[in-house]
């Protein structure tokens, strides 16, 4: 198991040193489709095959991608994705940030490189095998001092020498009782999918794709935890670097043409992948350090309204709330200590193991996503043979429910609409360039928290105390060669 877990660390090392944690968030934390052309086409592509990636997005979909005998697709995407906090012990007023009291934060680091790339091999007139890697991940970085309280942090003085015990409270170093001037996460996802897609006759195909996977993760300035009662210790909490886990799971699919190839559908089921616990960590995920990949499944379809031009749309649902450290509830927004909000803790008397419900246990707190259901529509249009252009649009409810907000300053998925460009420039029958560009509007989720910026006697939990928001931009590059 440790040769194994070495050799898929191995394959996907380099391309998640190319993914800065951050990087991601947009359809929760996945990417909204996989490849320059699928993400200028708003991330369809289940009945829409079109490139060296296909198997990301249906596994079937890659006996229908226009080859002789091979491509390959490898890219790069610049991305900017501005997160902003705003804590406030009064209401916020309308709009982002608010006010100027309170405390205001943009989070550092907001430019990534997110790699791509993916292979189709025509072994044969039926059978196709390929090889994609897709990422995923969320992130921030905020500082979190104290005003007026410089170097306030567990075991600091004050500039005079003496003790600094003083209430306060900036994002989560309450009473100054965190470990690190700076706090935030960390979360870098790669899959790599082995696929094979086969014919059964022109018209139809079926496909399936093995997911190994790899994650890495790391937590700082969480140390406070253990003190407002989230977490049983200090231990395994925070300030462990990065810690790395693996899986594995599977992919299946189909797609058929149909009216004279005019129409096709595509169905794709993405299984849970199953991942190693984060040991670092257990005492910050349920269940003891788990993290798997949720399941999803997706339908497309594909009309070619003219032999120029074609129309896509995809609805995918994915599954956030079935992975308990993602899909648990957080703190209770009225009383802090009350831990009996998940799972077998819900309603559940004094008798019940408290460690159990909090940070780490099987019942214990999350972020509160719920499950996310994605509509993505694109047109492509095929100018002539050298040329092609494409538009898309791609919308998500954010997971994070407004009463959720306290933990997700730390993971603000919350953009929901996403606007998408593209072409592509084929300068001859083997080579093919394609640029893609994606603005998410900018969105903001207010609520009320379990604490506010100045101690949790001042916070009043009837109003919005909390707000996260966050807008992006990305800007791609992809090189094809067929053969």
């Amino acid at each position: 198991m440790k040769v194994l877990n070495k050799r898929l660390r191995d394959m996907c090392l380099v391309s998640l040193l190319l993914v800065p944690a951050g990087a991601y968030a947009t359809n929760g934390y996945f990417l909204i489709g996989y490849g320059a052309k699928s993400r200028g086409m708003g991330g369809v592509g289940v009945a829409y095959a079109q490139d060296g990636l296909a198997a990301a997005s249906n596994p079937a979909g890659m006996a229908f991608v226009d080859i002789n005998a091979m491509r390959v697709d490898v890219g790069g995407e610049l991305f900017n994705p501005p997160r902003s906090v705003r804590q406030d012990s009064a209401a916020l007023e309308a709009g982002f940030p608010g006010s100027n009291t309170g405390v205001n934060h943009d989070s550092g680091a907001n430019l990534f490189l997110i790699p791509n790339m993916g292979m189709i091999y025509k072994f044969n007139r039926q059978m196709y095998i390929g090889m994609a890697a897709v990422g995923a991940g969320l992130g921030t970085r905020y500082h979190q001092d104290v005003p007026g309280k410089p170097g306030c942090l567990n075991g600091s003085t004050t500039a005079n020498g003496n003790p600094d015990n003083g209430v306060g409270s900036t994002f989560f170093n309450f009473n100054c009782n965190a470990d690190s001037y700076n706090v935030g996460v960390q979360l870098m996802q790669m899959q790599m999918l082995p696929s094979i897609a086969y014919k059964v006759n022109k018209n139809h195909s079926v496909g399936a794709s093995l997911a190994f996977a790899v994650q890495t993760f790391r937590a700082f300035g969480l140390g406070a935890f253990q003190d407002l009662g989230f977490a049983p210790s200090t231990e395994d909490v925070s300030g462990r670097g990065n810690d790395w886990s693996y899986g594995a799971g599977a992919r299946v699919g189909w797609a058929g043409k149909f009216f004279d190839e005019r129409l096709t559908l595509g169905a794709n089921y993405a299984s849970r992948v199953y991942m190693t616990r984060f040991d670092k960590y257990k005492n910050l995920f349920a269940e003891q350090g788990s993290f798997d990949i949720p399941e999803h499944f997706a339908l497309g379809t594909a009309i070619k309204l003219t032999d120029k031009l074609t129309l896509a749309a995809d609805t995918q649902h994915i599954r956030f709330s079935s992975v308990r450290s993602v899909g648990n509830t957080g703190p209770s927004v009225t009383d802090p200590g009350d831990l009996n909000v998940n799972g077998s803790c819900a309603g559940i008397a004094d008798d019940v193991d408290p460690d159990n419900c909090k940070l780490g246990g099987d019942d214990g707190m999350g972020f509160g996503w719920q499950d996310q259901w994605v509509y993505k529509v694109g047109v492509n249009y095929d100018y002539n043979s050298h040329w092609s252009f494409r538009a898309g649009y791609n919308y998500g409810k954010s997971p994070i429910p407004d009463d959720q907000v306290l933990f997700n300053m730390l993971a603000p998925a919350t953009v929901e609409h996403h606007a998408t460009i593209g072409f592509s420039y084929r300068p001859s029958n083997n080579i093919e360039w394609s640029v893609n560009g994606m603005h998410a509007f900018e969105n903001t989720i207010k609520g009320p928290s379990a604490f506010g910026p100045t101690g949790d006697e001042n916070i009043d939990q009837n109003v919005d105390s909390t707000a996260i928001s966050m807008r992006q931009w990305a800007l791609g590059v992809s090189f094809a060669f067929k053969m």
